[in-house]
């Protein structure tokens, strides 16, 4: 892959570390045309990576089917997983932010904890598309069971200082009650996704749900799914409005007129937010330390540079 032609702006890229599943979710159809899991080897990786920064990436988005599972597949022959990754990464020169995407509720060694909870290059934001909270419709989706998951989010929560949580859910799966549901948007709300998605169901051929008994009404999904996408939006605007006042650290994506425009490090290239500092020319990349102003009606924020972060 150290050949490929790089879509994303030139300061930031994605690095995936690994291809297929393991999983039998019963709504996907991934590992039946990808495979096994199977992690990329460590030092291919690492000079991928390397690369990467070489040509001027400053941001590496870590992505996989279940990225956290990096390494599991070598057994004791290599005992290197993502935190031994993680801490390779961050000793490269001109890497800023390593940024973990598409995390799968288990996995979460103590090692992978304290490495996200203190190496400074390791952003403060989890990507882990949990599909759902209530323990009947997990049991039927064939994931993790809503006890373990909420007691890994709260573990997260205690030991990463100002983590950002994002996630995903489905809404309609076959066989979801009203009280699933319910139990799905108390617990959403509990925990406090300051980033996240929600999708209606839709059956994918030849896997178990697509043939499940309980096949939930679209106007049912839909009506879900807003109440979940309105959650999620009020639990952003409320993680914006109360940055007002402090410094991020800010990473500049692109010039709009004037103004520059960039992400703090607890928003992902092109589906979280942004962050506009008027009427101040940067490069792009350039990481920046912003005051932040006020949060605009789109949650957008704005703000105004006062220095550099620590390097």
């Amino acid at each position: 892959e150290n050949d490929r032609f790089q879509l994303t702006a030139a300061h930031t890229a994605y690095l995936r570390v690994a291809e297929g599943c393991d999983h039998a979710c019963s709504f996907c159809a991934i590992p039946g045309f990808r495979g096994a899991f199977r992690s990329k080897p460590f030092d291919t990786a690492l000079a991928e990576a390397r690369l990467l920064v070489e040509r001027g990436v400053r941001e590496i988005n870590l992505i996989a089917e279940d990225t956290n599972q990096f390494g599991s597949d070598w057994g004791e022959e290599d005992p290197r997983r993502l935190s031994h990754f993680l801490r390779e990464l961050s000793a490269l020169p001109g890497l800023r932010w390593i940024r973990l995407l598409y995390c799968y509720p288990s996995y979460f060694s103590d090692d992978l904890v304290a490495e996200i909870a203190t190496n400074p290059k390791v952003v403060k934001y989890i990507d882990i598309p949990l599909q759902h909270l209530a323990a009947p419709t997990l049991q039927r989706m064939r994931r993790p069971g809503a006890k373990a998951t909420i007691s890994l989010l709260e573990r997260l929560r205690r030991e990463v200082p100002s983590l950002v949580l994002r996630t995903t859910f489905i809404c309609g799966f076959p066989g979801e009650s009203d009280d699933d549901h319910d139990e799905l948007v108390r617990q959403a709300r509990r925990l406090g996704f300051e980033r996240g998605g929600a999708f209606s169901y839709s059956a994918e051929d030849g896997t178990p749900a697509a043939s499940m008994a309980g096949q939930v009404e679209e106007e049912t999904k839909q009506a879900r799914k807003d109440e979940l996408v309105a959650l999620f939006q009020e639990a952003s605007a409320a993680w914006a409005e109360a940055r007002v006042g402090s410094e991020l650290r800010v990473m500049v994506d692109r010039m709009d007129g004037l103004d520059a425009v960039g992400r703090t490090e607890h928003d992902a290239p092109d589906i979280d937010g942004a962050v506009r500092i008027p009427a101040m020319p940067l490069p792009p990349g350039s990481e920046v330390l912003v005051r932040v102003l006020y949060a605009d009606v789109d949650g957008e924020l704005v703000g105004e540079v006062v220095g550099s972060p620590p390097q």
